[in-house]
């Protein structure tokens, strides 16, 4: 592919182009297998995003890859878990699976239903989440039915986090442990 500005070719535009694509393949348009359950609910999880939250375009534009986990449940009464499966994409190709557990302590009542998208910002950032070594720590908010949308100003270690309440009543001030699992489509 080349580029030109007029009549004058542009050196190089060919490979920063590649470069480009290569270094940031989430710009591409991931679409769910419409045989596979868990990417069609993905799917609709990213649309709700996509509607709700108007950055989403913003961090799909700009990671190297996602986790998308479209229905995680939260129940808490002073001690509280959180429970989530999902998928792991990486440019337009689904790599993997995920899961999300979750333990919390502290303030808090009620119950609620939500989905979570965590963007990587690069490679390097994916291969991490890859090792189950991520964690997050700590939490405070309020949801009541559908309203309520959560999100990291800008990346953290190379980790964005969306969220989306779905439906549920909780309010909490609580410290927390959140443990991720990643399992590649070849180990499934």
């Amino acid at each position: 592919m080349s580029a030109r500005n007029g009549n004058r070719f542009l050196p190089g535009a060919g490979l920063v182009l590649a470069f480009l694509l290569s270094v940031n393949p989430a710009n591409a348009e991931w679409q769910a297998d419409p045989d596979d359950k868990r990417q069609v609910k993905a799917a609709k999880a990213l649309a709700e995003f996509r509607e709700r939250i108007p950055g989403t375009e913003f961090y799909l534009g700009d990671a190297y890859g996602f986790a998308i986990l479209p229905s995680i449940g939260r129940i808490g009464f002073g001690f509280g878990g959180s429970y989530g499966r999902g998928i792991v994409v990486e440019g337009d190709d689904v790599i993997g699976t995920t899961s999300l557990w979750q333990f919390s302590s502290g303030i808090q009542a009620g119950g609620k239903y939500f989905s979570m998208i965590i963007f990587f910002k690069d490679k390097e950032a994916l291969e991490y989440y890859k090792t189950g070594k991520i964690q997050f720590l700590g939490q405070a908010g309020v949801a009541l039915a559908t309203v309520g949308v959560q999100a990291t100003p800008a990346y953290n270690d190379g980790v964005a986090i969306l969220s989306v309440n779905r439906f549920g009543l909780m309010g909490e001030a609580s410290a927390s442990g959140a443990k991720f699992r990643y399992k590649s489509l070849s180990e499934e």
